[in-house]
């Protein structure tokens, strides 16, 4: 896999020979050091990798960071005191629990966001069906919401204008890449609109009619700055068609079955979780992803899904094997349709 560099070795003697300010993002999931008589559990030197890692990052380089307890903890402090920005707290939603024997059932894993530089968190649009697929009382309430339209005349005439402003052709220049999908002009409306639904399109090319600036904007009554708001129906269609705003609690379930690590992670939360750091000014072929604690290279496998380019390291010599393997079995990415990112 030309993209995707993998090394068997210590990350610090890896990260060494790196030339600085050579790394867009450096996602890393370390060992969590509260186990024992684990060979998941090697203690490294905390303060010396994330020095190397503030080298290695671009002037607005990303550290994005799995963890919990008292080591995670640290971690945050340590990179507070290197300088890095805070930028965000998710919290990964694993719906099952680690173990059925623990007194607390733990469903989550939290997630910092780290900054060297001052770029901010990119505003990503989630497929509706994805994000709302373990929410069945959210997607009644919308059903709810869109019947109600037929007894609204308003509110029906809002959804009309809001379906015929946004019916325009899709080309290189509306077409978010950034959903790593893309629609011709010669493709049939019916197929664009499937296609929206699961794959959510870019947020520029969305025209609403139906807002207005209401001078309070909650359920109290309390005056404050003037918000935009709109018809509820028009916000559901929107959000059927161009997706929903990435949120700081992310659902995943990982499959247990098929895992190779006994932290493994889901891919498609790396690649969310990527989407939200990547940079937008550069070429997708260009960026580079930097996973320093490998495993068995999930988040390899979601660079190479999204198009960038990759450098991992995993000391341990049985998963690292099975992670080559696994990357080596990916199939080669098909060329981008567009050349830049949003």
């Amino acid at each position: 896999m030309k993209n995707i560099q993998l090394f068997n070795e210590d990350n610090l003697e890896v990260m060494k020979r790196l030339p600085d300010e050579s790394i867009d993002v450096i996602c890393i999931d370390p060992p969590y050091l509260y186990l024992k008589n684990q060979k998941l559990e090697r203690p490294f030197d905390e303060f010396k990798f994330f020095s190397e890692c503030k080298k290695l990052l671009t002037k607005n380089g990303f550290i994005v960071m799995f963890g919990r307890g008292e080591s995670f903890y640290r971690w945050n402090t340590i990179l507070c005191d290197l300088k890095f920005t805070f930028k965000e707290e998710i919290i990964w939603n694993k719906s099952h629990c680690t173990s059925p024997l623990m007194n607390l059932s733990r469903v989550h894993e939290t997630i910092t966001i780290f900054c060297k530089g001052k770029a901010g968190i990119n505003k990503v649009k989630i497929p509706y069906l994805e994000m709302k697929s373990h929410d069945l009382d959210s997607v009644i309430g919308d059903v709810k919401r869109m019947k109600s339209i037929l007894k609204n005349t308003k509110s029906l005439d809002a959804v009309l204008q809001f379906l015929q402003a946004n019916n325009h052709e899709y080309t290189k220049e509306n077409v978010s890449k950034a959903n790593l999908r893309g629609y011709s002009k010669e493709m049939d409306r019916c197929a664009i609109v499937v296609n929206s639904i699961s794959n959510g399109l870019n947020e520029k090319s969305i025209i609403r009619t139906d807002r207005y600036d209401a001078e309070t904007f909650t359920k109290f009554g309390v005056n404050c700055d003037k918000r935009q708001k709109g018809d509820r129906c028009v916000d559901v269609i929107q959000g059927v068609e161009f997706g929903l705003n990435e949120k700081s609690i992310i659902k995943e379930v990982r499959n247990h079955y098929k895992a190779i690590h006994p932290t493994e992670k889901p891919v498609r939360l790396i690649e969310r979780l990527l989407a939200l750091v990547i940079p937008k000014d550069k070429r997708r072929e260009e960026t580079v992803i930097a996973d320093f604690f490998g495993g068995s290279m999930s988040c390899m496998e979601a660079v190479h899904n999204m198009g960038m380019r990759g450098i991992s390291t995993e000391i341990d010599k049985e998963y690292f094997d099975d992670g080559k393997l696994r990357i080596e079995n990916l199939p080669e990415k098909q060329p981008e349709l567009f050349d830049k990112a949003i």
